[in-house]
Formats: C-alpha cells, structure tokens, sequence
C-alpha cells in the first residue's frame, strides 16, 4: 500500500513537471480626471431687516454654504472678494461687511479689488476627504449717514488652484 502511494505521488509528480505551464500578463489602467469645483447654495442673500435705531445694523446668520473640491495635487485656495455696494450713483465701502465662517469670529471684507482666503488646502489632513463646505454668515454695520435704497454687491468666491 505505500509503495502503491509513493507511485501515485511520484507519477503525479512526474506529469506535473512534464505539462507545459504560461503564464500571461495584463496591466489594468485607468484614469481619474481633475476635478476643480465650486458651489453655492444661493445666489442670492437678503441680509434682512436692519436693527437699531440710529446706527443700522444687519446680520444673516448661515447665509450662504460653499462647497468645493479640488482633487489636484497643488496648494489651492478659496478665496472671498467682493466689491462696494451700490445704488445707483451711491456707494458703500464693502469694508463695512463683516463675514464668517462656520461659527469663527467675524473678519473684515478686505477693500474692493482684494480677497481674502476662505481655505487652504494645507487646513486639511488626508482623512478629510477631497470634497469640502463651510457655511458664511455675513453682518453689515452701517455709520447712519447713508441714504435710502437698495444697495446690492457682487461677492466671488474663488477656488485657485496654482
């Protein structure tokens, strides 16, 4: 019996070693496309009704939610600009808006024609994800001396990527 399984063994063996064996080779390739977005959940904000009497002041809290993603290995940034308000033939300095976001403090409006950064890539870690949202509150105090009317102001918000 056990030089019966030693046959078996060795034949098999034997037929293994004698069958002809290939082997073939495939990479497997594909491609992720960039992705630089930006979105906002409005285009438009009302910032309300004013409050106080002599000095008006106005504030939205969560007024606007911007989302963005950015799957390019680069240092991007977002970034907030704005210009003056205007009605008509009267303006008022967007440095009176003060902004922020999620629940930090409150940032001056950097004047017409600059920015300020909203987020960096490097605020994020690598578990964060690609895709990304902060929530802006915007407040408007007012010195008490501007005319009647409704004022309106652009405001962009940018995603750079170098």
């Amino acid at each position: 019996m056990r030089k019966s399984l030693f046959f078996l063994v060795g034949l098999s063996l034997l037929l293994l070693i004698s069958l002809p064996i290939t082997t073939a080779d495939a990479v497997l390739e594909f491609t992720i496309p960039e992705r630089v977005e930006i979105a906002l959940s409005t285009s438009v904000v009302d910032l309300g009704t004013p409050r106080g009497n002599r000095q008006l002041s106005y504030e939205q809290i969560n007024a606007v939610r911007v989302d963005y993603r950015c799957n390019i290995p680069s240092e991007w940034e977002v970034r907030i600009a704005a210009t003056d308000f205007s009605n008509v033939d009267r303006t008022i300095p967007i440095t009176r808006l003060k902004w922020r976001a999620d629940q930090g403090p409150y940032r001056e409006m950097p004047p017409s024609g600059s920015y300020a950064v909203l987020a960096r890539k490097r605020d994020y870690n690598k578990e964060s994800g690609l895709k990304h949202t902060k929530t802006i509150s915007y407040r408007l105090d007012l010195s008490g001396d501007e005319r009647g009317g409704t004022y309106t102001a652009p405001i962009t918000y940018t995603l750079f990527v170098p």
